[in-house]
């Protein structure tokens, strides 16, 4: 019998026999990313003669879409290019275009998941807004490339903004559905009216 192979196998089964000798597993603590809510508060540099408005219609005027913050975001141009197929839509009459393509590529596609557009109306004579929407999922359409096709009435409250601009906002989120990117609000590039001018 070689005392060799069996010295340290019978050293071992002592160990684990004897309470507080035995081996443990080493064990980690688990460590969860804690969500961080977003808050913004908006300077409306872009337009000096929109009202003021009470402290009861800040929030909902000028909040952007509220969604939680993964702890890695992306770089801080979350897209290199932006496409809008027009800059005015009509929802009555005989005009058109009655919608608008967006278009955009996202600079790290490897950390996105997808891209959400977020819409909403500004009355351009009374400067009144409506609420956002929740989120309107985009197409990837391969290499980074994310469009969606936004027709005039699936716009909440299309009616009751005439004649508005139609504000937009791009979310980059990652696959557990943490924001890890965003845009700027575009407050004045799409004109929103009923029939032609």
């Amino acid at each position: 019998m070689n005392l060799r192979f069996f010295l340290p196998l019978l050293l071992a089964m002592l160990a684990c026999s004897v309470p507080g000798l035995a081996p443990r597993p080493t064990v980690e603590p688990l460590i969860f990313p804690t969500p961080i809510r977003e808050t913004v508060t908006p300077i409306n540099t872009l337009d000096p003669f929109a009202p003021t408005l009470d402290l009861g219609t800040a929030d909902a005027a000028f909040s952007t879409p509220t969604l939680s913050v993964a702890t890695a975001t992306l770089a801080a141009d979350p897209l290199t290019e932006i496409k809008v197929s027009t800059d005015q839509i009509y929802y009555g009459g005989d005009c058109s275009p009655k919608d608008v393509t967006f278009d955009v590529t996202v600079s790290q596609p490897e950390k996105v998941y997808s891209v959400l557009l977020f819409v909403r109306l500004r009355n351009q004579k009374s400067g009144a807004q409506s609420v956002w929407n929740t989120g309107l999922a985009m197409h990837p359409s391969g290499g980074g490339r994310y469009d969606y096709k936004l027709r005039a009435v699936n716009i909440p409250s299309y009616k009751e903004y005439d004649p508005a601009w139609l504000q937009y906002q791009f979310v980059l989120t990652n696959t557990q559905g943490d924001v890890i990117g965003r845009t700027q609000i575009f407050l004045d590039r799409i004109k929103f009216q009923r029939v032609c001018p």
